[in-house]
C-alpha cells in the first residue's frame, strides 16, 4: 500500500519545490499516463476586489492583460474577500468522446463558477457556466464528491481553448486545481477514502473508548477529552467536506458555519482540558487565568461564527489561528513545568501538544499565505490530531495509573484501620443480604406485574402499527383497483427520473385512456364499471415489467411509468402489449364488454426533463392518438 502512495507523495513534494517555475500562461497538456495533471503552474489569476466583473468583462483586453501567473501550486490566496478569476488553456485534438474531470480539492469554498468554452460557434467561443460551492445544497453538485468536481469533454478541435474559473469565499481561499482522467480519479479516491476511513476510525475508537471510561470512573477529565476530540473531529469532517456529504447535505447554513463553530469549540474545550489535566491552578496560576480566558473567548467565537457578529467568518478564523497557537504554546510551557515538579502524566501531554503546536503553526502560516499549500500543510492537521488524541489517551491512562499507585500506597498505610472495620463490615453485609432477599422477592412480584402490562402494551402497539400501515397504504393507493394513486405515481416518477439521470437511461410516461368505458357505465351501471376497472387494472399490472409502475390517474385514465429504457422506441412494445390486453373483452355483470384504449407517450429526456411536463405531454399525445383513427398509441414527438 505504501508503494502505491509514494508516487503521489513525491508529486506533492515536487509541486512544492517547483511552485515558482512560472509556467502560467502556457497551454496545459492533457493528463498523461498517470491520469492526473496539476494545473497550478499553468494558471493565471485576476483579482476582483469588488466582485463585480463578469466573464465578458475579464475577456475584454483591458482586464485580460491584468491576468498574472499564479505564485504557487496549489493556488493559495490566504484570507481574502475578493473574487478571484483563474484562467488556463488546454490544447485541442483530443479523441472524440474523451472525458476529463476538473477537481478543486478544497471543500469550504463558498461559490465556484466554471466557464467552459464551446469553440465551434461562429464569431468566437461561447461559454457554458457551471456552479458549485458549499453555498448550494449537496444534491446540486454535478459529481457527488466531498471536493468540487466537474465533468466535461476534452476539446476535439485543434487550437488553444481557454477556461475560466471564478471563486469567492469568506474563509481561507485555496484553489488546488487538478485535471483527471475518470479512471485515475476513481483509483485515487478509493485510496484517499481508505486513509480517511482509517484516520476517522482511529479517532472514533479513541473517543468511544474514553467515553466508556468516563461512564465507568466518572472522572470529568475523560469528559473534557471526549468533548475536545469530538469537536476537533467535527471540524476535520467539515474541513474534509465529509460533514456536508453525510451529516447535513441539505443545510447550507451548517456547511458555511459549522467549521468555524467547531474549531472555536475545539479551542475552548482543548484549553479546558489542558487547564484541568495539568492542574494549572496549583502549578501555574497565571497560565490558569489565561486558559480560562481562552475558554471564554472560544465560546464567544463559536457564537460569533454562528451569528456573523461582531466578527465575520474570516475574522473568526483569523482570531482562532492566533489564539490556537498561543494556547498550544502556553499548554506546552506548563507541561514542561509540570514535569519539572514531578507530574509524570505530563510526559504524554507534552508530546501531544508540542506536536500539535507545530502543525497549528504551519496551518496558521498557511492561512495567512506565509507558507505554500502542500501535502504537509493540507494534511498535517490530520496527522497532528491523530497523534494528539492518541497521546492524550495515553496521558489519561498514565494519570489513572499514577492515581492507582497513590491509592495503593494509601491503602497500605491504612490497612490496620481497615482490619478493625472488617468485622463490622461483615455484620453489615449479613444484615444487607437479609434485606436484599426481602427486597428481591418484592421486586420479583413487581416485575411479574410489569411483564403483564408490557404484554398488553405490545399487543396494542401491534394493532396501532397495523392500522397505521393500512392508512399509509390507503393514502398512496387507489381504493378500488389497489394501484398507486396520483400522489404515489408522482413520487415514483420523480425517483425514476433521478435514477435515469444518474444511469443515463430513458423513462417513458404513458397516459392510457379507456375509450368505451363511459358506454359501459351508462348501459351496465357503475357497479359493472367498477368490475371492469378492477379487471383492467389487473391486466395492466401483468402487461409491464416488475420494475415499472401502473397507477390510476383518475376515472378511466391510467399512467404507466416504464424506466431504465435504452431507446424511446422500446416503449412501443409496452404500449402494444397494453393495448392488446385491454382489447380482450372483460367479464362483468350483464355479460362480456368490449373496451379499447388510446395511449399517449412522452419520453425523458427527449421530450421533457420535468415530471409535470412529461405527464402533460403524454396527455397531449393521448388525445392525438384518439384523433388518429385506428392508431392505438402515439408518441408526443411524432405528433408535434
Amino acid at each position: 500500500m505504501m508503494l502505491r502512495f509514494m508516487p503521489r507523495l513525491f508529486g506533492f513534494l515536487a509541486a512544492f519545490i517547483f511552485a515558482s517555475v512560472g509556467l502560467a500562461g502556457e497551454t496545459a497538456p492533457l493528463p498523461g499516463a498517470d491520469g492526473r495533471l496539476s494545473l497550478g503552474a499553468y494558471v493565471e489569476v485576476l483579482e476582483d476586489p469588488a466582485g463585480r466583473l463578469s466573464l465578458e468583462d475579464v475577456r475584454q483586453p483591458e482586464h485580460a492583460r491584468r491576468f498574472a501567473p499564479a505564485t504557487s501550486d496549489p493556488v493559495n490566496f490566504g484570507y481574502t474577500r475578493s473574487a478571484l478569476w483563474l484562467r488556463f488553456s488546454l490544447p485541442g485534438g483530443a479523441p472524440a468522446g474523451e472525458e476529463l474531470m476538473l477537481e478543486i480539492a478544497f471543500p469550504s469554498i463558498d461559490r465556484i463558477e466554471l466557464h467552459l468554452p464551446e469553440p465551434a460557434v461562429e464569431g468566437g467561443p461561447r461559454y457554458w457556466k457551471r456552479l458549485a460551492g458549499d453555498s448550494f445544497v449537496w444534491d446540486a453538485r454535478e459529481v457527488k464528491h466531498r471536493n468540487h468536481v466537474f465533468r466535461f469533454a476534452a476539446p476535439q478541435q485543434p487550437g488553444e481553448h481557454q477556461y475560466f474559473v471564478r471563486v469567492q469565499s469568506q474563509s481561507v481561499l485555496t484553489v488546488p486545481l487538478a485535471l483527471w482522467r475518470p479512471e485515475a480519479f476513481a483509483e485515487r479516491d478509493r485510496d484517499v477514502q481508505l486513509l480517511l476511513g482509517l484516520f476517522y476510525g482511529l479517532a472514533l475508537a479513541l473517543v468511544l473508548y474514553n467515553l466508556m471510561l468516563f461512564v465507568a470512573v466518572q472522572d470529568r477529565m475523560y469528559l473534557y477529552y471526549v468533548l475536545y476530540a469530538a469537536a476537533f473531529g467535527v471540524f476535520l469532517l467539515g474541513y474534509d467536506g465529509l460533514a456536508f456529504q453525510y451529516l447535513w447535505p441539505r443545510n447550507v447554513w451548517a456547511a458555511n458555519h459549522a467549521v468555524a463553530m467547531s474549531l472555536a469549540l475545539t479551542l475552548a474545550l482543548g484549553a479546558l482540558f489542558a487547564h484541568a489535566f495539568l492542574d494549572m491552578r496549583r502549578i501555574a496560576p497565571r497560565a490558569a487565568l489565561a486558559m480560562r480566558g481562552v475558554v471564554a473567548a472560544g465560546a464567544v467565537l463559536a457564537a460569533s461564527a454562528a451569528s456573523g457578529w461582531p466578527l465575520d467568518y474570516g475574522g473568526v478564523l483569523r482570531v482562532i489561528s492566533v489564539l490556537g497557537f498561543a494556547t498550544a504554546a502556553i499548554a506546552t510551557g506548563v507541561a514542561v513545568r509540570a514535569l519539572i515538579v514531578g507530574y509524570r502524566p505530563a510526559r504524554y501531554f507534552l508530546l501531544a501538544w508540542a506536536g500539535l503546536l507545530g502543525f497549528i503553526l504551519f496551518g496558521a502560516l498557511r492561512n495567512f499565505a506565509l507558507v505554500p499549500t502542500n501535502f504537509i500543510t493540507i494534511y498535517g492537521l490530520h496527522i497532528g490530531f491523530a497523534l494528539d488524541v492518541l497521546l492524550l489517551s495515553f496521558a489519561l491512562a498514565d494519570r489513572i495509573n499514577t492515581l492507582r499507585r497513590e491509592r495503593s500506597q494509601a491503602h497500605a498505610d491504612s490497612l490496620e484501620a481497615k482490619e478493625l472495620l472488617l468485622e463490622a463490615t461483615r455484620e453489615n453485609e449479613r444484615e444487607l443480604e437479609t434485606h436484599i432477599a426481602v427486597r428481591t422477592a418484592e421486586l420479583n412480584r413487581a416485575n411479574e406485574r410489569l411483564r403483564a402490562e408490557a404484554g398488553e402494551r405490545e399487543q396494542l402497539m401491534e394493532q396501532l402499527q397495523k392500522q397505521e400501515e393500512h392508512l399509509r397504504f390507503m393514502a398512496q393507493h387507489d381504493p378500488l383497483t389497489g394501484l398507486p394513486n396520483r400522489i404515489s405515481m408522482q413520487q415514483r416518477l420523480a425517483l425514476a427520473l433521478e435514477l435515469a439521470k444518474r444511469n443515463r437511461k430513458k423513462v417513458a410516461v404513458m397516459m392510457v385512456d379507456l375509450d368505451e368505458f363511459k358506454r359501459v357505465n351508462d348501459t351496465r351501471g357503475h357497479p359493472a364499471g367498477d368490475q371492469a376497472l378492477v379487471q383492467l387494472a389487473a391486466r395492466l399490472r401483468t402487461s409491464v415489467r416488475g420494475s415499472d409502475t401502473v397507477a390510476r390517474y383518475g376515472g378511466d385514465e391510467f399512467v404507466i411509468l416504464a424506466g431504465e429504457l435504452d431507446r424511446a422506441e422500446d416503449a412501443s412494445m409496452v404500449a402494444e402489449k397494453v393495448a392488446d390486453m385491454i382489447s380482450v373483452p372483460v367479464s362483468i355483470q350483464g355479460g362480456p364488454a368490449h373496451v379499447s384504449c388510446s395511449i399517449g407517450i412522452s419520453v425523458f429526456p427527449d421530450d421533457a426533463e420535468e415530471a409535470e411536463a412529461l405527464i402533460s405531454l403524454a396527455d397531449k399525445a393521448m388525445y392525438a392518438s384518439k384523433a388518429l383513427k385506428g392508431k392505438r398509441y402515439a408518441f408526443y414527438g411524432a405528433t408535434t
